[in-house]
C-alpha cells in the first residue's frame, strides 16, 4: 500500500504500549482515502507530512464519522520503504526540516527542568508532559493552551506585521510577509483541525485587508468553517473542531463587550479586564459542550486561565524563537528556551493550584439535558440585560431617553423591570439548584456515624471501611474503575486520607481508578503475583515488572504483599487477611484475590474479593472462623460460588457491588438464591446506590443513596 503522511506523529505510549499514530491518504484506483496508521516502534525521521512511503499491514474499517475511513495496524514502523527517494518533492523536504527542528527543540527542553508544556506552547508538541500534568491540565481547563490554534496563529501574523511595519514596509508587503510566515507556522506544527480553522480565518482577514476592503473577524470565521467542512464534513461531529468554533465566535461577540463591562462598572484595570473577558466568553460558550464530554462545572478554569494567560503567550513565542534559533545559535537558542521555560513553569504550577483546589468542580446535571439547562440558565441574563437597555424591543417597553445634565436617567417601565427581576431570579434559582442547594442536602442526609461503605462505582468494587470514633483512620478496599465515581464516593462520606488501600488483586474493575486517589493514600497492601497477570517478579534489568506496582512505585505509596496471618489495626479496626496462603502461585487474577475479615464499630465483615468456588473450599477447610455479621459477595454475585460457605458465615447483610444491566448477568440468582436461603439480606449497589452500615444500640442500621430510609438489617 502508498500512503503519503499529511501529519507528524502523535504518541500514545501512556494508554496503548509503546505506539504511535500518523493520518495519511492511502493512494487508490480511484483517489486518495483518508487512513489512520498505528504504528508498532518508533517512527523514524521518514514520518513527516509530505512523506510517501509503501507500507504492508492490516486494514479496519471504522465507523462512519470517523477522522478516517480505515485504520491500518503497520506492523513495523521501520520497515516502511520511501518511494523514488531520490525524486522527494518540496513537501516532504519541508516536512523533514520542520522535524528536525521539532525534534531539536524536544531534545533541548529536556535540559530544562518543569519545561515539559514548551514544546506544546510552541508547536503543540506534548509528548514530554507527565500524566500527572496532564490531567491537572485537563482538570483546570487549560488543555488549550497546548493544542496550537487561532492564538497561536495570531501570535505568528501579528509579529511579522509589527515587525514589518517597524521597518516601514507598506500594508501589501506586510499582508504578503504575513501570509508566508502564518503558512511557514502552519508546516511547522502540522495541519490539525484547530490550526487549520485558524489559519484560513487568519488567511481570509489577510487577503480582504490586501486589498484595502476592511477586515471582519466573523464573516473570516464562517468562511473558515465552510471550506473545512467542504474538505472534510465529518469535522462537524469532531468535540474538538465543535469547541474551537464556538469558542472563537464566543470571543469575537461576546468579549468586547464584557470587556468594556468589567472595566467601566467593575473598575477592573484593562490589562486584566481583557483576559477575563477573552475567558468568560469562551467558558460560557463552551460550557454547554463540554458537559457533554466532562461532567460538572469547572469553576476553577476561570481562574486558572486568567492566571495563565500572561505566561502562555510568552512560552509561545520563546518556544517558537528558540525553536528557529538552536540550528544557527545554540547558546542564544538555549537562553531564549530558559525565559520561555519559566513561562511553562508557570503554567504547571497554575494548573496543579487549582486542580486541586476546594470546590474547583461544581455539580450539575449530565448529558444533553444539563447542557440545554445551562444554555437556558447563561441565556436568561443576556435576554435580562438586552431587555432593561432596550436592545430587545417589546410592547411594554419605550425607547430610552437621553439622559440630560442634572437629571435622572428615566427608569424601564415597570413590565421590564418585573420581566428583569423574573429571569435574574429564575435563572439565580436554576443555578444555586444543582451548584448549592442538591450537593448541601445531599452531604447533611449522608450519615456520619458509618462503619462500612460500599460505594456504588457501577462494576466494580470499592468498600470504606472506618471506626465511627476515629473518622482520621480509613480503610478503602479497592478503588473500581470509575474515577469520578469513586471520588464521589469519598467526597460524599468526608474521606480525605485514606490510611491503608488494600488492593484485593490486579484486575482493572478493582484497580483501574488508583490514580484518582493516589495522592489520599498513605500505604498499601498488595495481592501476590499469579500466573494469570503474566507478569514475573523482576524483568530483565532487575525492576518489578507488574503494572500494579510500578503504579504504587511511580505515585510513591508504599505497600506490602498480603498472605495468610497479615494483620493489623488501625483507628480501632482491626483486620487480618485469611487467603491467599503463603508460598502459594495463584493461578489467575481472581484466585489470587485478598479475602479479609475485618471488626469495624461493632461490627464484623468478611470481604471475599473475586475468589471462586474452589477459593471457598479452602476457606472452608481452613479451620479459621468464618461467621460475621456482614459479607461482601464475591466476585459480584456470580456462578462461581460455593453455597455452603454462605451458610457458614451466616451474615445478616450481603453487600453485592454490581453495575446497572451488566452485561455479565451479575448477580445470578444462584449467589442471589444462597443469600436468601442463609437468611441474609442482600443489599445491591445497583439497586441502592452507595450503602452505608452502622450499628445503632446494637442493631446494624443501613443506609443508601437512593432509599436513605433503614433498606435492611437488624430491625
Amino acid at each position: 500500500m502508498c500512503v503519503t503522511v499529511v501529519r507528524f506523529t502523535a504518541d500514545t505510549s501512556k494508554g496503548f504500549g509503546e505506539r504511535f499514530w500518523v493520518r495519511a491518504r492511502l493512494h487508490a484506483g480511484r483517489g486518495d482515502i483518508p487512513v489512520l496508521l498505528w504504528l508498532d516502534g518508533k517512527p523514524d525521521q521518514r514520518w513527516v507530512p509530505g512523506a510517501t512511503l509503501q507500507i504492508a499491514g492490516q486494514a479496519e474499517l471504522l465507523e462512519a464519522g470517523s477522522s478516517a475511513a480505515f485504520g491500518i495496524t503497520v506492523g513495523d514502523a521501520a520497515g516502511a520503504n520511501p518511494l523514488k527517494p531520490e525524486r522527494r518533492s518540496i513537501a516532504e523536504r519541508a516536512g523533514e526540516a520542520a522535524s528536525e527542528l521539532r525534534l531539536r527543540l524536544r531534545d533541548a527542553t529536556r535540559q530544562f527542568r518543569g519545561a515539559e508544556l514548551l514544546p506544546g506552547f510552541a508547536v503543540g508538541d506534548t509528548s514530554l508532559v507527565s500524566e500527572e500534568l496532564r490531567d491537572q491540565m485537563l482538570e483546570s481547563s487549560l488543555t488549550h493552551l497546548t493544542a496550537v490554534s487561532g492564538s497561536n496563529c495570531a501570535l505568528a501574523t501579528s509579529s511579522v506585521l509589527w515587525v514589518s511595519s517597524m521597518l516601514g514596509a507598506g500594508r501589501r508587503v506586510r499582508s504578503v510577509l504575513a501570509v508566508l510566515a502564518l503558512t511557514g507556522f502552519v508546516f511547522l506544527v502540522g495541519p490539525d483541525p484547530s490550526v487549520q480553522r485558524a489559519a484560513i480565518m487568519a488567511a481570509v482577514v489577510l487577503i480582504s485587508g490586501y486589498g484595502g476592503k476592511q477586515a471582519h473577524a466573523l464573516p473570516s470565521l464562517g468562511a473558515a468553517v465552510l471550506l473545512l467542512l467542504s474538505i472534510d464534513p465529518w469535522q462537524a461531529l469532531q468535540p474538538g473542531f465543535a469547541l474551537s468554533v464556538v469558542a472563537t465566535g464566543g470571543i469575537l461577540v461576546a468579549a468586547p463587550t464584557l470587556h468594556r463591562g468589567l472595566n467601566r462598572t467593575l473598575k477592573i484595570p484593562r490589562f486584566l479586564a481583557l483576559p477575563l473577558a477573552v475567558v468568560l466568553a469562551a467558558q460560557i460558550v463552551c460550557g454547554p459542550l463540554l458537559l457533554l464530554l466532562q461532567p460538572g462545572l469547572p469553576m476553577a478554569g476561570v481562574l486558572a486561565n486568567v492566571i495563565a494567560a500572561p505566561a502562555a503567550p510568552l512560552g509561545t513565542g520563546f518556544g517558537l524563537l528558540a525553536m528557529l534559533v538552536l540550528p544557527v545559535s545554540e547558546p542564544l537558542g538555549m537562553t531564549l528556551m530558559q525565559i520561555g521555560a519559566v513561562s511553562a513553569r508557570w503554567v504547571a504550577a497554575t494548573a496543579e493550584i487549582c486542580a486541586n483546589l476546594p470546590l474547583s468542580r461544581w455539580a450539575w446535571p449530565e448529558g444533553w439535558g444539563g447542557a440545554l439547562l445551562l444554555t437556558a440558565v447563561q441565556a436568561a441574563p443576556v435576554l435580562a440585560w438586552a431587555l432593561y437597555t432596550g436592545r430587545l424591543k417589546t410592547p411594554m417597553a419605550v425607547r430610552a431617553k437621553p439622559r440630560s445634565p442634572w437629571q435622572q436617567s428615566p427608569s424601564a417601565p415597570r413590565g421590564v423591570r418585573l420581566a428583569v427581576a423574573v429571569l435574574m431570579c429564575g435563572a439565580s434559582g436554576v443555578f444555586l439548584g444543582p451548584t448549592l442547594i442538591t450537593p448541601s442536602a445531599e452531604h447533611a442526609s449522608t450519615p456520619r456515624g458509618w462503619a462500612i461503605v460500599a460505594c456504588d462505582v457501577g462494576q466494580g468494587d470499592a468498600i470504606l471501611l472506618r471506626d465511627p470514633e476515629s473518622r482520621d483512620s480509613t480503610i478503602l478496599v479497592d478503588t473500581g474503575d470509575d474515577p469520578e465515581l469513586v471520588q464521589e464516593c469519598l467526597t460524599r462520606f468526608s474521606v480525605k486520607r485514606i490510611s491503608l488501600l488494600v488492593l484485593t488483586h490486579d484486575d482493572a474493575d478493582h484497580v483501574g481508578a488508583l490514580s484518582a486517589i493516589a495522592d489520599r493514600v498513605e500505604a498499601a497492601i498488595v495481592s501476590p503475583p499469579s500466573v494469570g497477570n503474566g507478569d514475573e517478579d523482576q524483568d530483565a534489568t532487575g525492576r518489578n515488572s507488574r503494572r500494579l506496582l510500578q503504579d504504587l512505585e511511580r505515585e510513591g505509596i508504599p505497600y506490602r504483599v498480603a498472605v495468610e496471618g497479615l494483620s493489623g489495626s488501625l483507628g480501632g479496626a482491626e483486620w487480618t487477611v485469611l487467603y491467599p496462603q503463603q508460598n502459594q502461585v495463584p493461578l489467575s487474577t481472581n484466585a489470587a484475590s485478598i479475602v479479609m475479615r475485618v471488626e469495624v464499630g461493632g461490627i464484623s465483615a468478611l470481604l471475599l474479593g473475586d475468589t471462586g468456588e474452589q477459593e471457598h473450599r479452602r476457606l472452608l477447610t481452613s479451620g479459621v472462623g468464618l461467621e460475621a455479621d456482614v459479607i461482601k459477595v464475591a466476585h459480584h454475585g456470580s456462578r462461581d460460588q460455593h453455597s455452603q460457605l454462605v451458610a457458614a458465615i451466616n451474615a445478616k447483610i450481603g453487600l453485592i457491588s454490581v453495575g446497572e444491566e451488566n452485561r455479565y448477568g451479575h448477580p445470578t440468582d444462584s449467589a442471589l438464591d444462597a443469600l436468601r436461603n442463609a437468611g441474609t439480606t442482600a443489599l445491591r449497589t445497583d439497586q441502592l446506590g452507595s450503602i452505608a452500615l452502622s450499628k445503632k444500640n446494637g442493631d446494624i442500621r443501613a443506609w443508601s443513596v437512593r432509599a436513605p430510609a433503614d433498606v435492611g438489617g437488624e430491625q
